[in-house]
């Protein structure tokens, strides 16, 4: 046998056949909305620094020769920032061969990890793709 749908016939039946919500169900649609929006508020202020890095030399003058793949090569340009052991300089020139050299570094002859922070993206620009 079918049952068949009952007839409200006055507002005493009305709650009767609505279904309250569950403090549980409130709890959790409310963790889920503050996940989404502190997500969408870091993505929106936070930067995520894109880097090219390597190995630098630095002669006895203090001029930086940067050691630089093929494919990094193309993102240096003249006057980005250059930074070894905390220490910052930019990218003057580039050599013949078109290595980039950091003039006046401050730091003593040898040989050095760097990296130059080629592009700063935003997260959320990787939802919408801005």
């Amino acid at each position: 046998m079918k049952k068949t749908p009952s007839k409200i016939s006055g507002p005493e039946e009305l709650n009767k056949h609505l279904q309250s919500t569950s403090v549980f169900t409130w709890i959790v649609l409310g963790v889920i909305s503050a996940m989404l929006i502190a997500f969408f508020a870091w993505g929106s202020i936070y930067k995520l620094k894109i880097r090219v890095s390597g190995d630098a030399h630095i002669d006895d003058a203090g001029v930086a020769t940067l050691t630089v793949d093929a494919n990094d090569l193309i993102k240096l340009k003249v006057g980005q920032a250059v930074y070894i052991n905390d220490k910052q300089g930019e990218i003057t020139s580039f050599a013949e061969d078109k290595t980039p050299v950091v003039s006046k570094f401050e730091l003593s002859e040898g040989n050095y990890k760097y990296y130059v922070v080629v592009e700063e993206k935003k997260p959320i620009s990787f939802v919408f793709g801005n």
